[in-house]
């Protein structure tokens, strides 16, 4: 299903009221949402896939809240994801660990058994829950579950997410709708849901830590055995190629012989350096590569922009980019939706994030502090001018609460925890509310989610991930040739492998540009805008402008200034794609019903 919602109730407790925000709800959920009532409450879902399963009650049912649920050698059927779901409390949490993040499914056995929902180790598949009086739900929409329970915004939420352009911890843009925690189950039963942890959050492996030769040797022969099993099962499969070193390592990974005559799609504008290399790369290999030009596709009307941000809005829940989302979403359309490879999960081998902090430290309040100020807040943060003060002052200091909040369980040295941070935050809040829409849309496979993988690229020293080592080693065991070819940074794999004195100088140039970037957009208080953002804010702007009464609903939320919007929509004043980002969010959530 690519949307779901299930509501429980205790006995003797549904009202008219609550007749009412159902249909709200379902609204919310999709266009030609269906619903079916059962014994103790109702369920509804949109969007069906082959592989469900659902009686003519509904009291019986097992569904796929995405189009993949595979390990690391096989697809899984649903007949299999019902005995490892099973009644929650008995779930087998070995197999679910060993699916391959986005995945998500929901399960009831039979009449008067709970309804047990599950999300991917990495809670990548994002699903929601909410607790009211005597009535549970739990859903893949948090839009519906705000709607089910007449939830009011979190301004919390909203201050942190004004500041970071996603959402960190479990919270959502709503009071009450919480996110269903990494490696969990929520289980619906009798108007309560509670989460039961199938899998420890804890990425430590079992024995003595391996050596950086054994980390990546073994790493290769994972990618090996995924790569090989998925195409052998899927030989019409895509792999998404950058000049980046994530897509490096699958296109690697892949044998001579796989490599002849794949598919593979880039996604580019004019001049820009994935297109280039991408197209190297595949004449090295023999792929069969399509460059899907962003720059070059029909004129986009400002109604259809606006259009186009407030589905994708809504699609990420109000929780992150719309504008990041709505181009690809355009581009999307053009393109077939089958299996595609991506690079996700690579990240966790480079710790791109370990430049300018301490090596040796201690997690501390005040480096928490510092990530937030210059790294978090520096590329999608809200102007302030545009926010009452009121709320611009509350969200400072409740986002580094969040923040702080979010290292609880990580490990104490702070290189360590900025791992655990970005993969449990950043990766399952930020890639995984984009993830979750391409989960739905395509076969969307990320070799790299393996958890086996994580644990092995976790294992390693921070000195052996940053400036690439790890990731070069990869490369060049996987295949030297292609180690020898440049990344679209300059860096050549097979040399940061090595570690020399002018290759670890080479990579400290290239971080160091990053870094100073971050530097000017925080002096600057400038941050970057996606690829396509800035087009598309501009167009939406201009919406805006001949329909100024789309943002009317903002103006009663105590969080946007009257005077700024004023200004804004009289053409005295430009926006900033954050900004229309944070705007646009706040649209669709405040909406009564879905906005066009």
């Amino acid at each position: 299903m690519k949307s779901f919602l299930a509501v429980s109730y205790a006995p003797g407790r549904l009202t008219a009221t609550e007749e009412a925000s159902r249909a709200e709800a379902l609204t919310r959920l999709g266009a030609d949402a269906q619903m079916l009532s059962t014994e103790d409450g109702w369920l509804a879902f949109q969007g069906a896939d082959p592989g469900d399963r659902v009686d003519d009650s509904g009291n019986a049912f097992t569904l796929r809240l995405g189009r993949a649920a595979r390990t690391r050698t096989a697809d899984v059927a649903t007949a299999e994801l019902a005995e490892q779901l099973g009644r929650g409390t008995k779930a087998d949490g070995a197999a679910l660990a060993a699916l391959v993040p986005p995945f998500a499914a929901a399960h009831r056995s039979g009449p008067g058994e709970p309804i047990v929902a599950a999300t991917d180790w990495l809670g990548f598949r994002q699903l929601f829950w909410w607790q009211g009086d005597g009535v549970a739900a739990v859903s893949t929409s948090a839009l519906a579950l705000g709607a089910l329970a007449g939830a009011g915004l979190d301004h919390g939420a909203l201050g942190l997410q004004g500041l970071v352009g996603w959402q960190v911890g479990l919270g959502t843009v709503f009071a009450q709708v919480e996110k269903v925690p990494a490696g969990c189950l929520a289980v619906l039963d009798a108007g309560r849901v509670e989460t039961h942890r199938y899998v420890e959050q804890s990425l430590a492996l079992d024995g003595p830590a391996p050596s950086l030769p054994e980390v990546a040797d073994e790493m290769a022969g994972m990618l090996r055995e995924f790569l090989g099993a998925y195409l052998a099962d899927h030989p019409s499969t895509v792999l998404q190629l950058t000049g980046g070193q994530d897509t490096r390592v699958l296109l690697a990974a892949l044998s001579p012989e796989t490599r002849r005559g794949l598919r593979a799609l880039t996604l580019d504008v004019r001049g820009g350096s994935d297109a280039t290399l991408a197209q190297r790369l595949s004449a090295l290999g023999g792929l069969d590569l399509h460059v899907h030009w962003l720059d070059e596709q029909p004129p986009v009307t400002p109604a259809a922009a606006h259009s186009a941000a407030l589905q994708a809005a809504a699609a990420l829940d109000c929780m992150a980019s719309p504008l990041a989302l709505a181009p690809l979403l355009l581009a999307e359309g053009h393109l077939e939706q089958g299996h595609r490879l991506s690079g996700l999960g690579g990240e966790a081998c480079r710790g791109f994030y370990y430049f300018g902090q301490p090596r040796d430290a201690t997690t501390s309040p005040h480096l928490i502090g510092q990530l937030a100020n210059w790294r978090l807040y520096a590329n999608e943060a809200v102007d302030a001018r545009a926010l009452e003060p009121g709320f611009v002052a509350a969200a400072r200091s409740d986002a580094l609460e969040r923040i702080t909040a979010s290292f609880d369980g990580a490990p104490p040295q702070w290189l360590q925890a900025t791992d655990y941070f970005y993969l449990y935050q950043r990766m399952q809040r930020w890639a995984g509310a984009h993830g979750s829409v391409a989960a739905v849309n395509r076969f969307f496979i990320n070799p790299m989610f393996d958890r086996r993988f994580i644990q092995l690229a976790h294992s390693v020293s921070p000195d052996q991930k940053g400036s690439g080592l790890l990731t070069g080693q990869l490369i060049h065991r996987l295949d030297a040739e292609l180690a020898a070819v440049p990344l679209d940074s300059g860096l050549v794999p097979a040399r940061l492998g090595q570690r020399g004195i002018r290759d670890r100088a080479a990579a400290a140039r290239v971080t160091a540009r990053k870094l100073s970037g971050k530097v000017r957009q925080r002096l600057r208080h400038s941050g970057r805008a996606q690829l396509g953002a800035a087009e598309v804010a501009a167009l939406v702007v201009e919406h805006w402008r001949s329909e100024p009464d789309v943002l009317a609903p903002l103006r009663t939320t105590g969080i946007v200034r009257d005077a700024w919007l004023d200004e804004l929509l009289a053409g005295r004043r430009e926006c900033a794609p954050a900004t229309v980002a944070f705007l646009t969010n706040l649209v669709v959530a405040t909406a009564p019903q879905p906005v066009t």
